[in-house]
């Protein structure tokens, strides 16, 4: 059942991200076109697709925390016996949850504090509103990197 529900997970975050890749990748189109053919773009599109690359950024992070192909030092593990390799992931992978969730806290911060003071991100959108990828990002990544710690370490290849 929670294999069933984690394999639908990763669909939806994949589908999610090609999703939005695509989309950038539209609106990036469309507004080389409209500036060659027209002389004028979207007004909101230049914002939307750094907000957009941002949000990507953190998906994709997800995506690769999830599958453990993020940037990792792993050299020493590697070495090391399977007890020592164990407790040697764990306590990294619960140390990358601690700074993820420290930056979802930060970025709650931020957010509160363009809260307060907000500003139209593009019409209609508050500035707050794009910026909810940090809480949400690092709060994910966080509690992948929690889970991740108390399952077995991936098995490298070369070694």
């Amino acid at each position: 059942m929670l294999s069933r529900f984690l394999a639908r997970l990763h669909q939806v975050e994949d589908l999610l991200l090609a999703s939005l890749l695509g989309t950038l990748i539209l609106v990036a189109l469309v507004q080389i076109g409209l500036r060659m053919f027209f002389g004028s773009g979207l007004e909101w599109a230049e914002p939307v697709s750094q907000m957009g690359v941002l949000w990507l950024a953190l998906l994709g992070a997800l995506g690769a925390a999830r599958s453990h192909r993020h940037i990792a030092v792993d050299a020493l593990p590697r070495l090391m016996p399977p007890f020592w390799r164990r407790a040697s992931w764990m306590v990294t992978q619960l140390a990358t949850s601690s700074v993820c969730g420290m930056l979802a806290w930060y970025g709650w911060g931020m957010l509160q504090m363009e809260r307060e003071a907000p500003t139209d991100f593009v019409a209609g959108i508050s500035s707050w509103v794009p910026m909810l990828v940090f809480p949400i990002g690092f709060g994910l990544l966080s509690l992948r990197f929690a889970i991740s710690a108390f399952a077995q370490p991936p098995e490298h290849e070369g070694l």
